[in-house]
């Protein structure tokens, strides 16, 4: 984990409606077919940094709800998604990355100073 940079990032209230619009956008379009690639690029975002968050999360969703819940593989997913296999697997690393740090800032904020 030495090389990972997990940015927080905290939305503004306008910010989060164009985070959460975008993401509904980018799953719909996929459902409907499109590829991965396309349905991110069909979203406008005027914020740059702010829509390759949008597009990072959405894959992340994506493959915790279509791999890890409904079970399809990765190599489905990327088949599905139009997208290297890479590309899945590096954005699953990062979710667990993601998941283990804030699983370690829960802990370390309960855990109290009576050691």
């Amino acid at each position: 984990m030495a090389d990972f940079n997990f940015v927080f990032r905290d939305y503004s209230e306008e910010e989060s409606k164009i985070y959460e619009k975008a993401i509904k956008e980018i799953i719909q379009n996929i459902k409907d077919g499109m590829s991965f690639r396309d349905a991110v690029d069909s979203v406008y975002v005027e914020d740059k940094e702010l829509k390759a968050f949008i597009e990072d999360d959405a894959l992340k969703i994506l493959i915790a709800e279509l791999c890890y819940v409904s079970k399809i593989p990765f190599e489905e997913l990327a088949n599905m998604l139009k997208i290297p296999l890479d590309t899945i697997r590096t954005a699953n690393r990062e979710m667990l990355e993601d998941i283990a740090l804030t699983l370690n800032n829960t802990f370390n904020k309960k855990k109290g100073g009576n050691a």
